[in-house]
């Protein structure tokens, strides 16, 4: 796969831009039309298959750091196998879906050089997904737990706002934080904020207005460990509980925060993913005396 062919589909999802939700449409069609059996795994309403479809692309996009996100892509193999039950063979017809929702949306810009290289990508992907699903054990359905999505939380909430406030309330804390602060130096608050509310309340059931990448690719430069995302999760609970929302919505936002551990998590430096050259892994040392923050 060459980098011109990598960097044609990256450029063709940024071409796509807001109209992203518009090819998605197209793509369940054809994909519900021709195999039905795959919406027991492509279920759920608009915005949960929106979001599907988004992260589909934003796997696809990165493949143009492909040798340096093999070790997420693998990740994301298991995650398919374990979560949705996908099977090897359910490449073929998500493919052809793909493409026959491009040539529609695109029209005479799908030329043959666009179309060889979006399957030269999707190829690749899937070469490196495939292995890692056919050897993981599907679970059951109690394992939606883990599924990092809750269908209607965002109204049980109260709506984006409530969401956007608590975020506010959240990145207030965090950047004051003596061990976890140092991941946000340079970043802006309101930025940041913004960005995660867009992706949970899609997570939570609402439109996908998020456009960033997925969050192993978001982070894959960085050496995130469990203990970092415990004390994380005890500043989240407490942004939600200062916000006067029930305990029961807070064990609802934490089960499906929970859900994006599995590709942040890293033992070591050498399991963090370079975006460019002259890139170093984002470490931050632990400070001597640290307490973690209490819920």
């Amino acid at each position: 796969m060459s980098f011109e062919n990598r960097q044609r589909v990256a450029s063709c999802i940024e071409d796509i831009g807001t109209d992203i939700n518009q090819v998605s449409q197209i793509f369940y069609r054809h994909l519900l039309q021709d195999t039905p059996a795959l919406s027991r795994i492509f279920s759920g309403n608009t915005a949960t298959l929106n979001r599907k479809f988004f992260n589909m692309l934003a796997a696809l996009k990165n493949v143009k750091h492909l040798e340096k996100i093999e070790a997420s892509i693998h990740q994301l193999g298991e995650r398919h196998g374990q979560q949705y039950a996908v099977l090897s063979e359910h490449f073929a017809p998500t493919k052809k879906a793909l493409m026959a929702a491009l040539e529609e949306h695109l029209g005479d810009g799908f030329t043959a050089e666009l179309r060889q290289a979006w399957d030269e990508v999707f190829d690749a992907v899937a070469d490196l997904m495939k292995p890692a699903i056919s050897h993981t054990r599907r679970i059951d359905d109690d394992s939606q737990a883990l599924s990092g999505y809750d269908g209607d939380l965002l109204q049980t909430i109260g709506g984006e706002d409530v969401v956007l406030r608590i975020h506010q309330r959240f990145y207030d804390t965090i950047f004051d934080e003596p061990w976890l602060g140092k991941f946000f130096r340079g970043k802006h608050e309101t930025t940041l904020a913004r960005k995660q509310t867009e992706f949970m309340v899609a997570a939570f059931g609402g439109e996908n207005r998020y456009r960033g990448d997925t969050p192993a690719f978001v982070h894959m430069h960085m050496l995130i460990t469990q203990e970092q995302l415990e004390a994380r999760e005890a500043i989240l609970r407490n942004a939600i509980r200062d916000e006067g929302l029930s305990e029961e919505i807070v064990e609802r936002w934490i089960k499906v925060d929970r859900g994006f551990w599995s590709g942040l998590v890293k033992a070591s430096e050498e399991e963090c993913v370079l975006k460019c050259f002259g890139q170093y892994p984002v470490v931050a040392k632990k400070p001597d005396g640290y307490v973690p923050p209490s819920s």
